[in-house]
C-alpha cells in the first residue's frame, strides 16, 4: 500500500441548487455560474474550485424526466443522485484524479470489484469573461456494498484549459484546496479495504476507524457512534464531511445545517 490516489472533486446533492450556492457564498466561496449536464444525466451544477486543482461541486436533479436509468452494466448519473435525494441530500459522490479511465477500469475489474461501462460526456462552460467553451470528461464508475450511498469514480478532465480559471479559485475566505474526506459507514474495516484496493492507498486502524492514504489528502471512515459531534442526532451513513485548508478559519466547523448537510471541517 501506498500513497494512494488525489481527490479530483466531491459532489453534493441538492433539491435546491440556487440554495445551496448562495449558502457556499456565504461562507465566502467563489462559485461558478450554472452549468447544465447533458439531457441524458438529467443535472446541472455549480463548482468551488480550488487552487489545488480539485473542486467541490453542487449538484441538482433538474431535468429527471430525461436521464437515463441504470442498465445492467451502465450507471445512470442523475439516477443515482435522484435516489440519492429520494433520501436525503448530501454528499452523494467522491472522484479521484485520473490519466487514463480505461486503465483504472479494467484494473478494478481484475480486482473484482462493481465496475460499469466508460461513461464520457461533454457541456458548455461559461468562462470568466462570459464566453462559452465546451468542456469534455471521461468517467469511470466503481461502487461498493460497504459504502452504498456513496458513487465512485475516476474523471478524466479533456479540457483543463477551458475548466481551471485563476478568477474561480479565488475565495474571499483564503481557502485554497480540500484535502480530506469524512465517511460514516457501519464497518470502517470493509470500506478501508474497498478504498485502499481502488489505488493501493495506505491504510491504518485509528481509535475512531481507519484512514486511507489519498495522494497528499486522506479519507476516514468512521462508525456511527463516531460522528455524532459533527452536527447530527443520528448521523446518515455516507459521505459526511470534508476538510478545507483555509488558514483564516483553521480550527472551526460548519454545521451541517450551513453547508448542504456536509459539515466542513476548516484546517
Amino acid at each position: 500500500m501506498g500513497r494512494g490516489r488525489g481527490i479530483d472533486h466531491v459532489g453534493i446533492a441538492t433539491h435546491n441548487l440556487d440554495g445551496l450556492a448562495a449558502e457556499y457564498e456565504a461562507l465566502g466561496f467563489t462559485l461558478t455560474p450554472r452549468a447544465y449536464h447533458q439531457d441524458h444525466m438529467g443535472t446541472s451544477n455549480r463548482l468551488v474550485q480550488f487552487e489545488g486543482r480539485n473542486f467541490i461541486e453542487l449538484l441538482e436533479v433538474d431535468r429527471p424526466e430525461t436521464m437515463l436509468p441504470h442498465g445492467p452494466d451502465f450507471m445512470g448519473f442523475g439516477q443515482f443522485n435522484h435516489d440519492f435525494l429520494a433520501k436525503r441530500e448530501g454528499m452523494s459522490l467522491i472522484i479521484f484524479q485520473t490519466e487514463d479511465t480505461a486503465a483504472d477500469l479494467a484494473r478494478w475489474k481484475a480486482k473484482g470489484l462493481d465496475v460499469y461501462d466508460q461513461f464520457n460526456f461533454e457541456r458548455q462552460a461559461t468562462l470568466p469573461d462570459g464566453s462559452q467553451a465546451t468542456v469534455r470528461f471521461e468517467l469511470g464508475f466503481v461502487t461498493s456494498p460497504a459504502i452504498p450511498d456513496v458513487l465512485f469514480y475516476v474523471c478524466d478532465n479533456k479540457a483543463e484549459e477551458h475548466f481551471w480559471k485563476p478568477e474561480y479559485q479565488s475565495h474571499a475566505n483564503g481557502a485554497h484546496g480540500m484535502i480530506s474526506l469524512t465517511l460514516c459507514v457501519d464497518d470502517p474495516a470493509a470500506g478501508a479495504d474497498f478504498l485502499g484496493a481502488l489505488f493501493d492507498g495506505l491504510t491504518n486502524e485509528t481509535p475512531e476507524g481507519y484512514g486511507v492514504r489519498c495522494g497528499g489528502g486522506g479519507i476516514e471512515l468512521r462508525r456511527p457512534e463516531q460522528c455524532k459531534d459533527y452536527g447530527w442526532d443520528t448521523p446518515p451513513l455516507g459521505a459526511i464531511g470534508m476538510g478545507i485548508d483555509c488558514a483564516a478559519r483553521r480550527g472551526t466547523t460548519t454545521h451541517p445545517a450551513d453547508a448542504g448537510n456536509v459539515f466542513i471541517r476548516w484546517v
